[in-house]
């Protein structure tokens, strides 16, 4: 239930005990005509203070439902946002998975180079590369 469903049905409710409350007042102030004073103005003192507790309580009803709502948003958006969150660490951790591969891969190719030399004519380079393919080769065949 929406909080306007709520509001809507909270306002109506206030006002059938306003209306209550006018038809009580006339009927106690008809019935008490004659009576002593000081007694009639104590009873309607009591009577207009137990209609605006009724009202106010009323009214806390709406506040409360609207706060409720608001807590069930904010543990729907908690929720959400751990979901969420659990899905970024599980792509961070795959991330520095291919992050650590590379930086081997990286080493391999560095240790190639370093064996084989980068060579100084066309021959020598291509057989340089290679080498390098073939120890790339065997290198991501560790990795898989």
């Amino acid at each position: 239930m929406s909080y306007k469903d709520i509001r809507t049905r909270y306002a109506l409710l206030a006002k059938i005990v306003i209306l209550l409350a006018v038809l009580g007042l006339s009927m106690f102030i008809f019935a008490n005509i004659g009576e002593d004073p000081s007694h009639v103005t104590f009873s309607l003192i009591a009577f207009v203070i137990s209609v605006a507790a009724l009202l106010l309580t009323t009214l806390q009803s709406t506040t409360i439902a609207r706060q409720m709502q608001m807590t069930e948003r904010a543990a729907r958006e908690v929720r959400e946002t751990g979901e969420q969150i659990k899905d970024l660490i599980g792509r961070d951790k795959r991330l520095a998975s291919e992050i650590h591969q590379d930086i081997e891969l990286d080493r391999e190719i560095i240790a190639a180079l370093e064996a084989h030399g980068v060579g100084e004519n066309e021959r020598e380079r291509r057989d340089v590369a290679k080498r390098i393919a073939l120890h790339l080769k065997s290198a991501t065949k560790k990795h898989k």
